[in-house]
């Protein structure tokens, strides 16, 4: 499950929360499932449409931000991420189904999901949680035909900040552009370029601690000058860099 599972993280509040806490997401290349076993969370999107989060949910491929509100009561959530080309190996969907959506589990699994979430209300502690997470996600593990292909073009853009062409990476995996780019979306949910668009916009976020201005931040992450970097944050945060570095956003990562 280590080559799958990037990591978990919990939020919890054992008291009731006096004020609402919004949270700006930001694309991040990789898909998460969130487990609330208190009052889920409100999301309201870049284009200002709002919906309560289900109690288990799939957070797909996000091209664009996204404002998350708790609710002022007490707060109970576990979040599973995934690497990027990993989802599919537990949901037989195209993953690009998932991008821009937060899925509700019971849609895909019904009956099973019901029992997991009411299982998970009534663990003792995260370990116990995550437990119960592993043991109904290994009874669905197959891994796809394509998923090393696939894992190594994902290293191939990681590996250089987003910084290669499209054909270049086909041509160093031995296949054509188009089928590196039908694959890509099939078990990551976004095209390879918007992939390496966004591994490069959190590399600039990164460096953006040791960088003597914006320009040279914009040339360490790989931009080909400052308004390519102010494109990304724009699309990506809805911010511009000095508002976001000025402000920024606490991340549901």
């Amino acid at each position: 499950m280590s080559s799958l599972i990037k990591f978990y993280w919990q939020l919890e509040s054992t008291s009731d929360l006096q004020t609402v806490h919004t949270e700006r997401v930001i694309p991040s290349g990789e898909l998460q499932i969130i487990f609330h076993y208190r009052t889920p969370f409100k999301e309201i999107s870049k284009h200002n449409q709002s919906l309560i989060q289900p109690q288990c949910l799939i957070c797909g491929q996000q091209t664009e931000y996204k404002d998350v509100m708790t609710a002022p009561s007490s707060v109970g959530m576990l979040a599973v991420v995934f690497y990027p080309c990993a989802l599919r190996s537990f949901f037989p969907n195209p993953v690009n189904e998932f991008t821009n959506q937060s899925i509700d589990l019971e849609d895909i699994f019904s009956a099973e999901i019901k029992e997991l979430q009411e299982r998970i209300i009534e663990a003792n502690g995260v370990y116990e949680r995550i437990l119960l997470i592993e043991n109904f996600l290994l009874g669905r593990l197959s891994i796809p035909n394509d998923f090393s292909l696939i894992r190594e073009a994902v290293n191939i853009i990681a590996g250089v900040n987003g910084q290669i062409a499209v054909n270049e990476v086909a041509s160093r995996l031995d296949i054509s552009k188009r089928q590196l780019e039908r694959t890509f979306l099939k078990n990551v949910g976004i095209s390879p370029k918007k992939f390496g668009r966004i591994v490069r916009f959190n590399t600039s976020i990164k460096l953006f601690e040791r960088a003597t201005s914006l320009t040279a931040l914009a040339y360490e992450a790989g931009y080909f000058d400052l308004s390519h970097l102010i494109r990304d944050f724009r699309e990506f945060s809805g911010l511009s860099p000095k508002a976001f570095f000025e402000h920024p956003c606490q991340l549901l990562e």
